[in-house]
């Protein structure tokens, strides 16, 4: 009798230094992997599809009581993110793994991954009790010990991306589509531009925002500046390319076989954009 062979286990990909993660289509993808079990280049979810959203709070789980907070230097380098020493407890484990999905490795291993960057780019604060809360721009956070010597809490708005996968622009697989009026703007131009961009580009490039009234400009100036920095398509037709301006300002584009590159995530060198502007004019 013939039997269909088992596909290999995300643990056996894994040891084999393979991807283990899943397309947007839910077909899983094999290139070699990087650091953090993740190829960078298929879209990297954890679960093959979009799980239901549910707004209970997990039974057993009491909401986090937030105490006064005072500014103090965090006593941990960016290198010590990745030392046994520090532990990534089960409590923050899990709360990963209920938010995205994966096994426990990589939860620990993506959540070491955030810890290094939180460390060098993110903001500090302590809280009364002499535990640290260290949070992102992207809205990832991760909860400290009084020690800085473990992690004990994991927390984020994003639905099912983590935070490499929103680091590399990618788009998440939510179901809500583009207003007709936004499509209709960007029928006949090569590159796509996903609403979250034009916003973005509306309010911190152009100082307005993006509307039924501003739409036209806004797209004609996001394109004619994308043009400039598009990149070359991969020689697979698929994957990420992300270019820099003159200005400091970086383009992520994804490009997917048959379909239009997009420009999925702006975002900005460290020390140009708005907020670089802000506190220049603050000294």
């Amino acid at each position: 009798m013939l039997t269909q062979p088992t596909p290999p286990s995300p643990a056996a990909l894994a040891r084999s230094g393979h991807c283990t993660r899943f397309e947007r289509n839910g077909s899983r993808c094999r290139r070699p992997a990087r650091r953090t079990g993740w190829c960078g280049t298929c879209a990297g979810f954890l679960r093959p599809h979009r799980q239901k959203r549910t707004d209970a709070t997990p039974p057993g789980r009491p909401a986090p009581q937030l105490l006064p907070l005072t500014d103090e230097a965090l006593p941990l380098p960016p290198e010590k993110a990745y030392d046994p020493k520090v532990q990534v407890t089960r409590s923050a484990i899990d709360q990963f793994r209920e938010k995205h999905g994966g096994d426990t490795s990589t939860a620990e291993t993506e959540i070491r991954y955030l810890l290094e960057n939180l460390i060098s780019t993110g903001r500090h604060q302590r809280f009364e009790n002499g535990t640290w809360r260290l949070q992102a721009d992207e809205r990832f956070a991760v909860l400290l010990s009084d020690d800085a010597a473990r992690v004990i809490s994991y927390t984020t708005p994003h639905g099912e991306r983590t935070y490499s996968q929103v680091k590399a622009g990618v788009p998440g697989r939510s179901r809500r589509k583009e207003k007709g009026w936004v499509r209709e703007l960007q029928t006949e131009l090569p590159i796509r531009y996903t609403n979250l961009v034009l916003r973005r580009f509306a309010r911190e490039v152009l100082g307005t925002e993006f509307t039924r009234s501003t739409g036209q400009k806004v797209v004609e100036a996001a394109h004619t500046r994308g043009m400039q920095v598009q990149p070359t398509r991969p020689a697979n037709g698929a994957g990420r390319r992300r270019m820099t301006d003159g200005e400091g300002l970086k383009w992520h584009f994804v490009y997917s076989p048959g379909e239009r590159p997009t420009v999925v995530h702006l975002s900005w060198q460290s020390g140009r954009g708005p907020e670089a502007a802000r506190a220049e004019a603050g000294r």
